[in-house]
């Protein structure tokens, strides 16, 4: 009786970024959880007929192109992951601490928050905002006035949020200044790109059932499949392409069993 040879897949994926401005593979991050992994092989033929007697019958076709793709999942919502989603990169954003004087917001409104600390080069704003010294709102254009904290406005510390009390005494379209501290602290920092991310992509099987085969692709593009949906009821997921491409010296895709004697 001929084997079955049923599997149930399951397997882990790595992938290794090329070293800057190379095809060169640095080291491999484990992408993390992938509940779904395909690949899909698509190829173009040039088909020939012969016509000379009766119905034309086709006596040849020749390959002229091949198209390798993929697709993953993973539900691993790390920095490096969401930054291959948005070509982009995953940095450590260093902020030395202290104060900030007189920081100035035009033409405020009540019932609106503004975000303080926006720079060119920091656009998201300041977080982490010190405690331990007190915050100081003032009329812009009369700077001996004031303001009153919990009466005339409310201020997130963790974020850097200066909201506007509605009924407060901060009129609609008044200029005010804030001073504040912020502190010394690290964070986490995604950048979005335009280029696909390049490099080599390995699934190694933990089959349940199967034999265990072994993907290597040499070259691969990875870029955006879908929506990365930010809120719902369902846990979190970032869909990728994948296009398996030809290196140079090499062939498109190694697929190996394991070692036997």
């Amino acid at each position: 009786m001929a084997e079955k040879n049923l599997t149930l897949g399951r397997g882990e994926l790595w992938f290794a970024k090329y070293l800057p401005n190379t095809q060169t593979p640095g080291g491999e991050r484990y992408i993390g959880n992938s509940p779904e992994f395909s690949a899909t092989i698509e190829s173009e033929a040039l088909d020939h007929f012969d016509s000379d007697h009766g119905v034309n019958e086709k006596d040849d076709s020749i390959p002229l192109s091949t198209n390798r793709t993929g697709s993953f999942v993973t539900d691993n919502i790390d920095p490096e992951n969401v930054a291959l989603f948005f070509f982009g990169e995953k940095s450590t954003l260093s902020v030395t601490g202290g104060a900030v004087t007189d920081e100035p917001h035009n033409a405020v409104a009540q019932g609106l928050t503004y975000q303080v600390g926006m720079t060119t080069g920091n656009p998201s704003g300041a977080r982490d905002i010190d405690t331990a010294t007190p915050v100081v709102v003032k009329d812009g254009d009369t700077p001996a006035t004031t303001y009153v904290l919990g009466t005339d406005y409310t201020f997130n510390y963790v974020l850097g949020r200066l909201t506007i009390v509605e009924g407060g005494g901060i009129d609609d379209g008044a200029n005010v200044t804030i001073t504040y501290t912020t502190k010394t602290s690290k964070r986490d920092r995604i950048i979005s790109g335009s280029t696909a991310i390049q490099g080599a992509l390995r699934y190694i099987a933990f089959n349940p059932a199967g034999k265990n085969f072994d993907w290597y692709m040499p070259y691969v593009k990875l870029s955006p499949n879908g929506d990365y949906n930010l809120k719902g009821d369902e846990w979190q997921q970032i869909p990728f392409n994948i296009e398996i491409l030809k290196k140079s010296g090499m062939e498109a895709l190694y697929i190996d069993g394991r070692p036997y004697t």
